[in-house]
């Protein structure tokens, strides 16, 4: 047993003076500040529930961080692993794309059942916090229906989003805008781009409607979340509903969040969004549908480290109350992902905690997984 006490930790929605009870990998009770004699004593550091982050492709920036630069998978799981304990993320759920085989770079078929079988033996085996499959499906992937269902049989998915990257709609308003991310983000030619999109557009138009359905139907049989991504109509979220589709990742605008709010459905944006005051690709601020109370939560997309920074940002731009910036990170995609055993402090949930330092800038100081310390980043501190 040990026992971590703060005038700050967050606590049914409050921060409060508290001591927390750490029995194994659960938090076994919680007492009244200095209860406990020895109790580890962190004064007015804050202490939050550790971050559920259910999306984030950020294992490809670690696996190849310049265009060309290839390392090694298994180091690049072992290395973001770290960095994920370091930001405060106990829980990721690593964003791996299936992609149309015209493309491949990354996200062909082979690529993305190769990286999710690796992902899920490290997390087995070694790896510090709990590395979860976010599988993102592009609709006119046709090639990878059968392996994603194989690996969803396998237990190796734990989640299931729905993507069109087609230019003209959803994050790709126009095919300049299109053509200008593509040419740089593929080892491809313009007129390599030609031929893709006409395949793209025929597989659209003749196939894909089945495919989804059919998909989404053997997902929900395994009780697999499924997401939607860069919506961008009040149609396409009544059809997300009817498939069975709970939430909407970056819709793009408020109409669309609304609608999606009023179906059920929750909404996620990026974090990074809300650190950099924009979105990336131009495309709404999250702010904005914080604002209007139509976004549940927020992933690291990208930048595991903006989770931490996000409540902050939010308290200082719109005043947004801390403690709702955490829960947007900890207990809201804990609880539509799922995942009942933690997101909260909480007796009998897991012991996902951790420590921040603020007098010079929020930091994560201690991450606690399953009771124990995956992260220590206080010198000369041993518990």
């Amino acid at each position: 047993m040990k026992v971590i006490r703060s005038t700050n930790v967050l606590i049914d929605n409050k921060f409060v003076c508290a001591d927390i009870v750490i029995e194994k990998n659960i938090i076994s009770s919680i007492k009244p500040y200095k209860t406990y004699e020895n109790a580890i004593d962190f004064g007015d550091k804050r202490i939050v529930p550790g971050f559920v982050d259910l999306h984030s492709d950020a294992i490809e920036k670690e696996i190849e961080p310049r265009p060309g630069a290839r390392f090694p998978i298994e180091i690049a799981i072992v290395e973001l692993d770290k960095k994920l304990s370091m930001a405060g993320i106990t829980t990721m759920y690593h964003a791996v794309g299936f992609n149309d085989e015209e493309l491949r770079k990354g996200r062909g078929t082979e690529q993305s059942k190769e990286l999710i079988e690796k992902i899920y033996e490290s997390n087995k085996k070694h790896l510090g916090v709990d590395n979860l499959i976010h599988a993102r499906f592009e609709i006119t992937s046709l090639t990878s229906v059968l392996v994603i269902k194989q690996l969803i049989k396998e237990k190796k998915i734990n989640m299931l989003s729905f993507m069109d990257h087609s230019p003209g709609q959803g994050q790709f308003k126009t095919l300049e805008l299109w053509k200008k991310y593509h040419l740089s983000a593929y080892d491809i030619n313009e007129q390599e781009i030609e031929e893709y999109l006409v395949n793209k557009i025929s597989k659209k138009n003749n196939e894909i409607n089945n495919v989804i359905e059919d998909l989404a139907n053997f997902a929900l049989s395994y009780d697999i979340p499924l997401l939607s991504h860069d919506d961008d109509s009040v149609e396409k979220i009544y059809m997300l509903k009817n498939l069975g589709v709970t939430i909407s990742e970056f819709p793009l605008s408020v109409e669309v969040a609304k609608k999606a709010k009023e179906l059920g459905i929750f909404i996620g944006m990026g974090a990074p969004n809300v650190v950099r005051k924009g979105s990336q690709s131009g495309n709404i601020a999250a702010r904005e549908l914080i604002k209007e109370k139509v976004c549940d939560y927020l992933c690291s997309d990208y930048h595991p480290s903006s989770m931490l920074l996000s409540p902050y940002i939010l308290k200082e731009d719109i005043g947004l109350e801390i403690e709702k910036g955490f829960a947007m990170i900890s207990i809201v995609p804990a609880k539509i992902s799922g995942c009942n055993d933690r997101g909260e402090i909480k007796e009998g949930l897991l012991a996902d905690i951790v420590i921040i330092d603020e007098s010079y800038f929020p930091k994560v100081v201690l991450t606690f997984k399953n009771g124990k310390v995956v992260y220590n980043g206080i010198r000369g501190f041993e518990i």
